[in-house]
């Protein structure tokens, strides 16, 4: 393979990996904001009703379980695009030293 072509792949790859790490930034953003709307939604509905805020506490504990299997699940995914960023940076060396050896 020529070296040109070596680097076309290797950068239109990058691009992808690139738009995938930028696709889990706005969901972390996005999903975080969601449960923080979502605990101040129900927080405001307990203090206009006046009612107990127990299954309040209950319902917030059960968002913050939610929050951190969500962060958990975004941790492994950034973990997996960042192993295959560095595959594709090693792979793109070892094949450009091979197009350099033919």
């Amino acid at each position: 393979m020529k070296e040109e072509q070596i680097t076309g792949d290797y950068q239109r790859k990058r691009r992808e990996l690139e738009e995938d790490e930028d696709i889990l930034k706005n969901t972390q953003r996005t999903g975080e904001q969601l449960i923080q709307e979502t605990l101040s939604d129900i927080y405001r509905i307990v203090q206009q009703s006046a009612i107990d805020s127990e299954p309040f506490d209950r319902v917030k504990q059960s968002i913050m379980q939610v929050e951190n299997d969500y962060h958990e699940a975004l941790s492994r995914a950034k973990k997996q695009l960042y192993q295959q960023q560095e595959k594709l940076e090693q792979d793109y060396r070892n094949d450009l030293q091979k197009a350099n050896k033919e």
